[in-house]
């Protein structure tokens, strides 16, 4: 019986009884030639068969199906899918009813990214398949640049690979053992394990590896992270662990520990040398979040030395803090724990502070609009390694009240503010004061615009018309001295350091629009805001500057800003950024000066010389002291699957490292490259990375 297609229809449900339920579905097979045998009860099928049943496909040169039992033998070409996974084998034998079964010679490519090969894989339930004798990478082909091979994997399909007696290649070189090994896919952006090999002048030769786990993973709880196990031939072996968790009930956090017996320790520290930390947030109401953070170091410069680009450059001073706030439409209220706990830190603890802020509301039934700030705060400041503090109670109140109003086109908004604030003792630690502080002002502002009928279409532009927007601001501020001089409290932070005022504030600032493309969409190419204060008591201009963008391309960018010390009559500070990012290259370059302190170049270049091979280069000049600060070249190779960074940087010695990454996922776990920040610019796009605005 030769038909283009065949269905087993409801009449052949009545003569098998394993179908004798009418509510379930009928298997359909479809063939260049589909043939039943009713004394044998079976369907076969040749030549492009396909069977559709309940969310999985069966399809082969051949398939043989047994109505009584559901099972269907297939023969060549042998393809099952299932939950956007597809195996694909010589032969294989599956039972629709019991959706179990088995492929031979297996080869499957499992979403989101991995592919695998066996000798022959079951079919245990729709959640459950395992495969012997096999292997499982994120990389196409038969010879896969990695593969984790074993002789059991179980595959969880959208959920996780469990692997035992595994063994990982590299280029048909095994690398290393794992007994046991469990991969979730919505985590498999890694290797396993991370290496990272390296060598300079503070390590010595270096190997730096993250071995992952997941500890567990329900929906209402997860945990995991990596343990760490470094070797430095000049300071010796470190280990570690870090985890990432997450609750419905109890919020999310993370936890590190690190640990080093360093053959180098610098003067001011131990042998045995430590970090560890822990960090926690969650939802103690729909509008409370809960905050605390630990540290715990064994000197000042132990993340300095082990942790420099990963968190040093970030943050300094580590923090220790239980924060605890309620944020309403109408005020917050926060409560804040704030203590020392490593005697080599300069830290002004609160034990605790509470802050209670109001937004602007309308003032009873008038034109007006009040905001009021109230706080209290038990202050300790502790100096590092002196055993010198000094500590004061302070409760703080500031109130202010403002009328929104408007002259014609002009906005004008006048304000006046008392501020009281109470200390415990003065800077002599005798005697409790009151400072009392007043605050007037006025703030004018407007806004224009015209629109120029300019068109620009060369030099790659499509400037179709200009819209120019000019909003100056105008802003008049006064405060007499305070009642307390500043001079006579302690000092702890900027709110003891309040001083007499009295000046105005010119703000302008101008924007340039245009509108591109297709669809004529809006883009801003250039804001310049020009600004200076008149200040009354000295009569002279004072923090005179400017901030600057300029983008005519989309591609291509200038950013600068700078403030003039009118008493001195020099710049105080001055930045000014190009960038460009432009098929296969894409530079930056950046002036950072700070007077009599430093005037650095930094420069980065990107270039992808084609789809495996890509440089970048990165330099930081200090025209002060006429030396590099520090310069890095990376050079990258693309495979198949992943991607080789070999890395050379000069800072304070010289560091070389090379650096494994999976292409579907380049982002590398170690912070030991150095990069060009542009904040406001889009990322370059290298090998593999995915561009991000």
């Amino acid at each position: 019986m030769n038909k283009p297609l065949f269905l087993i229809l409801l009449t052949l449900l009545a003569a098998a009884p394993a179908f004798a339920d009418a509510e379930k579905k009928p298997i359909q097979v479809q063939g260049d030639s589909v043939e039943y045998f009713h004394e044998r009860q079976t369907v076969v099928g040749t030549g492009n068969v396909v069977i559709d049943y309940e969310g999985t496909r069966l399809a082969a040169d051949k398939v043989t199906v047994h109505m009584t039992t559901k099972e269907a033998t297939a023969e060549g070409n042998v393809i099952l899918t299932q939950k956007g996974s597809v195996f694909k084998g010589d032969r294989g034998v599956y039972n629709f009813g019991t959706r179990t079964g088995d492929v031979e010679r297996l080869r499957a490519e499992v979403e989101p990214h991995y592919y695998a090969r066996a000798k022959r894989i079951e079919k245990i339930s729709d959640e459950h398949y395992r495969c012997r004798d096999g292997w499982i990478t994120t990389c196409k082909g038969d010879h896969p640049f990695y593969r984790i091979q074993a002789t059991h994997i179980d595959i969880y399909p959208e959920q996780k690979v469990v692997i035992r007696n595994a063994v990982l290649y590299v280029r048909q070189v095994p690398v290393m053992y794992v007994p046991y090994y469990v991969q979730y896919f919505f985590d498999f952006e890694r290797l396993p394990v991370q290496l990272i090999p390296g060598k300079n002048s503070e390590w010595g030769a270096f190997l730096l590896s993250k071995w992952r786990y997941n500890l567990i993973e329900q929906p209402a709880v997860k945990s995991r992270g990596n343990v760490l196990v470094d070797y430095r031939t000049e300071r010796g072996l470190a280990y570690g662990a870090e985890n990432f968790y997450r609750t419905d009930a109890l919020g999310r956090g993370a936890a590190r520990f690190y640990f080093i017996s360093d053959e180098k320790p610098p003067e001011e520290a131990s042998q045995e040398r430590h970090r560890a930390q822990w960090r926690h947030q969650m939802r103690l109401a729909p509008d409370t979040t809960l905050s605390a953070e630990i540290n715990d170091l064994s000197d000042a410069t132990v993340i300095k030395d082990f942790f420099f680009r990963e968190e040093y450059e970030r943050d300094v001073l580590p923090d220790n803090y239980l924060s605890i706030i309620t944020a309403k439409p109408e005020y917050t209220l926060s409560v804040l724990q704030r203590s020392r706990l490593d005697e080599f830190f300069t830290v002004v603890e609160r034990n605790p502070e509470v802050r209670f802020d109001t937004y602007n509301r309308p003032f009873l039934d008038t034109p007006f609009y009040a905001r009021h700030e109230f706080q209290g705060t038990n202050l300790n400041k502790e100096f590092a390694d002196s055993g010198v503090e000094f500590d004061a109670s302070r409760f703080d109140s500031n109130h202010t009240l403002s009328y929104a109003g408007r002259v014609g086109d002009i906005s004008v908004v006048p304000h006046a503010g008392t501020r009281h604030t109470y200390y415990s003792r003065d800077s002599g630690g005798e005697r409790d004061s009151v400072r009392t502080v007043y605050d007037a002002g006025v703030d004018f502002s407007t806004r224009f615009f015209n629109v120029y009928d300019v068109s620009v279409h060369r030099w790659g532009l499509d400037w179709n018309r200009l819209r120019h927007i000019f909003a100056p601001t105008v802003s008049y501020n006064w405060r007499p001295s305070p009642t307390v001089d500043r001079g006579s409290l302690q000092q702890f932070d900027a709110l003891d350091a309040i001083d007499k005022q009295h000046f105005i504030r010119f703000n302008f600032e101008n924007r340039v629009q245009t509108k591109e493309g297709k669809d004529l969409a809006t883009r801003q190419i250039a804001r310049v805001i020009p600004f200076f204060d008149l200040d009354y008591d000295t009569h002279r201009l004072d923090n005179i500057g400017y901030d600057a963008e300029f983008q005519p391309w989309p591609w291509l960018g200038i950013e600068s800003d700078m403030i003039y010390d009118s008493v001195d009559q020099r710049v105080e500070t001055a930045n000014a950024d190009l960038w460009f990012s432009r098929g296969a290259v894409s530079f930056a370059i950046g002036q950072r000066y700070l007077r009599d302190e430093s005037m650095q170049t930094t420069t980065e270049l990107r270039w992808r010389v084609n789809d495996e091979w890509e440089v970048r280069l990165y330099d930081r000049y200090e025209f002060e002291t006429s030396e590099n600060k520090e310069y890095e070249l990376t050079v990258s190779k693309a495979f198949d699957c992943v991607i080789v960074d070999f890395t050379y940087n000069h800072r304070d010695g010289d560091t070389f490292f090379v650096a494994l990454r999976l292409a579907a996922f380049p982002d590398v776990p170690f912070g030991l490259s150095q990069t060009y920040n542009r904040p406001k610019t889009p990322a370059v796009t290298g090998i593999g990375a995915r561009r991000y605005t």
